[in-house]
């Protein structure tokens, strides 16, 4: 029986910090608050609002530094940095745990499989910096960004996911927990900043890093 799991990318494997960072350092640059500027493009990416009709990433990122501008009224500051932001976006590197246990589960004989929102003009960095091999579907295959189930449903179909075979691997609770437990998927929650759940549904499992995975597969 072939096994398989599915992961969210950004903070599960992925640090997004230093794109966040970025943003950051921009905003100091052009002499506003790099706190306010981090945090409400933040905001913005994690507003599904700015997401309908469907947009691709790459786009999304653009109409973020266009509501910065506007948010600190300036004229085309932000936006011009488009490219550095997207550049940092793609440099991502993987916590210190990462790489070691995914090669542990492909010796386990799992398939790994990768369901970000995230477009194909930033992944295959993204990929790469993980150093093995993935099956990768972006909100831009799927066009719906998650917790969107149709992203969810389209993989599971594609598969044929069952409690058996499949567990599904993330840190983000409000993206990725609660839907995949709408699609009554066993989980695991990689929840490195030890967050509070914003919900009603419980994890199958809670971890902190990847690594304490290992125990619950074997």
């Amino acid at each position: 029986m072939q096994k398989y799991l599915t992961f969210d990318c950004y903070f599960t494997l992925l640090d997004e910090s230093s794109l966040y960072d970025k943003v950051a350092e921009i905003g100091e640059k052009l002499g506003v608050d790099g706190k306010s500027a981090r945090e409400r493009f933040v905001t913005y990416q994690e507003d599904r609002s700015n997401m309908h009709p469907y947009l691709d990433y790459d786009l999304l990122t653009r109409n973020n530094l266009i509501n910065l501008d506007f948010k600190f009224g300036l004229e085309h500051k932000f936006e011009k940095y488009y490219v550095e932001v997207m550049e940092a976006h793609r440099n991502l590197k993987p916590y210190p745990e990462v790489i070691d246990t995914l090669e542990k589960f492909i010796a386990l004989r799992y398939k790994l499989i990768m369901m970000s929102n995230s477009s194909w003009s930033i992944i295959p960095e993204n990929v790469k910096a993980l150093e093995v091999p993935f099956d990768v579907w972006t909100a831009e295959d799927v066009h719906a960004y998650k917790p969107d189930l149709h992203f969810f449903k389209q993989v599971e179909d594609h598969y044929g996911f069952n409690e058996q075979n499949h567990i599904h691997i993330a840190q983000g609770y409000m993206s990725d927990m609660e839907p995949a437990g709408a699609m009554d998927w066993p989980t695991v929650w990689v929840n490195r900043y030890h967050d509070k759940a914003t919900g009603l549904y419980k994890p199958t499992y809670e971890v902190s890093k990847l690594d304490e995975i290992l125990p619950i597969l074997k």
